[in-house]
């Protein structure tokens, strides 16, 4: 499993307007058309597709101009309990959920985007080794796991930290498929929190 990552993107008008320009057919040493056309494009409202929107470019209410405006990317699922550790950061100001693996995050203008960001990724961090605790629905479909597989030697059975089960067990101690899965459960508890469960023992 790989270290839980957050890849971070800035929303700036400046590089909007340089995308809009790059989009334009000019030679590189024709400066005066260059000119002439910034000029032109002052006078023009340039509309923008936002995650909160369609807004003109230099509107006040454009979030852009609003926020310090940043797209995370992340390696990890965006889970509900994600979505509120990265909304109760000091300095979040708006955040926008916008895939399995991407957000929208606007920084309040009296916060610094680096120790928000920094605040993010410590408090993701610290929820992936937070005790996991499973709800009583959850003990009862284990222990019925239990009662099934525990006729076997060796057995281990993972909830993850989203409540989803799996299970493996086998008589052969050398059993390359079972130890893989044990050891996947390991790596994902570690990344991700949740519990595992196997013989005369709980993690």
């Amino acid at each position: 499993m790989s270290k839980k990552t957050i890849a971070w993107e800035k929303w700036d008008t400046d590089l909007i307007e340089e995308e809009i320009l790059a989009g334009l057919d000019f030679q590189e040493d024709d400066e005066e058309m260059v000119d002439e056309a910034l000029k032109l494009m002052q006078k023009i409202p340039k509309l923008i597709s936002t995650p909160m929107g369609i807004y003109q470019l230099h509107d006040k209410m454009n979030p852009v101009k609003q926020f310090d405006c940043w797209t995370g990317y992340t390696n990890f699922d965006i889970t509900t309990s994600v979505e509120s550790k990265i909304e109760s950061v000091e300095g979040v100001e708006l955040l926008s959920i916008l895939s399995r693996y991407r957000f929208f995050l606007g920084v309040g203008k009296l916060f610094k985007f680096k120790d928000v960001r920094a605040k993010i990724e410590k408090g993701l961090r610290e929820s992936a080794s937070v005790a996991f605790q499973i709800n009583e629905e959850t003990e009862e479909t284990v222990n019925v796991i239990k009662g099934i597989i525990s006729q076997d030697k060796y057995w281990a059975i993972f909830v993850s930290h989203t409540g989803e089960i799996e299970y493996s067990s086998t008589n052969e101690e050398d059993d390359q498929t079972h130890l893989k899965k044990v050891l996947s459960y390991g790596e994902l508890k570690k990344e991700f929190g949740g519990k595992i469960f196997q013989p005369n023992a709980e993690d």
